[in-house]
Order: C-alpha cells, then sequence, then structure tokens
C-alpha cells in the first residue's frame, strides 16, 4: 500500500475526530446562560466598596446591568435604573450597573456627570458581561437566590408597573 493511500485512510479518521472536538468545545464554551439557571459565577466590590455576588445567601434580588457610556439606550435607561435602585433600596434588592468602559476617566466623569445614584463597577474586560452571554448593550439579569429569573434585552423604562410588580412577588409582597 503506497504512503498515499495510509496518509489519506489517517486523514479520514483523524479529521471527523477533530471536527467532533472542535464542535463540542464551542458548545461547552458557547452556551448563554438562561431563566432558570444559575447565574454565572463572579464576585466584585462595587465603587461604592459594596461586595457582590449572584449567590450570596439572603441577598433577596440581584439586578445586573450591563452598559457602557458610549451606548446611547444604556444613558436613556440608566436615570430609570438609578430611580429603580432607590425605590427598592432594601438589604433584599441590590442595583448595579456594570459597565463595559475602557477608559476609567470617562466612565468616573460620566457617573459624576449624571448623578448616577446606584451601585457602579467598571469591567474593562467586559469578563462578567461576556459570561452572561451579552451580545449588545444594556442588557440586564434579574437574579435570585443565585438562579436567573429574567432577563432584560435592551433598554426598559424600570419605573414602569411590570416591572415593579415582578419584583415585590419576587420579595413575596
Amino acid at each position: 500500500m503506497s504512503s498515499f493511500v495510509i496518509q489519506f485512510i489517517g486523514y479520514r479518521i483523524v479529521l471527523p475526530v477533530l471536527v467532533l472536538a472542535c464542535g463540542l468545545a464551542e458548545v461547552q464554551t458557547d452556551r448563554v446562560p438562561e431563566v432558570g439557571d444559575r447565574a454565572p459565577k463572579f464576585s466584585i466590590t462595587t465603587d461604592h466598596g459594596k461586595r457582590i455576588s449572584p449567590d450570596t445567601p439572603g441577598r433577596g434580588v440581584l439586578v445586573l446591568n450591563s452598559w457602557e457610556t458610549s451606548c446611547a439606550p444604556c444613558v436613556a435607561e440608566l436615570p430609570s435604573l438609578s430611580a429603580f435602585a432607590h425605590k427598592f433600596r432594601s438589604n433584599q434588592v441590590v442595583v448595579v450597573a456594570v459597565s463595559g468602559d475602557e477608559d476609567a476617566r470617562k466612565y468616573h466623569r460620566f457617573l459624576r456627570g449624571h448623578g448616577i445614584a446606584l451601585e457602579t463597577y467598571r469591567d474593562p474586560t467586559r469578563h462578567i458581561s461576556q459570561s452572561f452571554g451579552t451580545i449588545q448593550f444594556p442588557d440586564t439579569y434579574i437574579i435570585q437566590d443565585g438562579r436567573i429569573v429574567r432577563k432584560v434585552v435592551g433598554s426598559i423604562d424600570w419605573m414602569n408597573d411590570d416591572m415593579a410588580s415582578f419584583v415585590n412577588q419576587l420579595l413575596g409582597r
């Protein structure tokens, strides 16, 4: 048997195995968490010094918003998100806005200039938003007891009755 035939047979066996292995690796790493799934693990200390993790026992509800200063819908949404955070500012509800901004000065200048009154964190590597599968900003996950209970893609008015009712229901009110 010529070496060409042996090499060809080898490729016929090796190539499908490589394709299958690459396909399985892609499925495992690209899975986007959905409602009902456990939230991806992370632990941060916000700009105001508060420790945030999706599975902190007794937390109540965590509203995790991904945004950037260059995102017009994000900027439009922040005042209502800030008002929502103020309305539900109990130990049972924490709202944190995680920015993907790379420029720290621009980020801090924006927060001061817009009077944002909620927990914030700058994640220039976008590790947190990527772990949640965020592909567009703003993107928000509502998490209770470490599980995703609602996902909001795009900007909304956080002071609408639907969102207040939803969070009150989670809190058993």
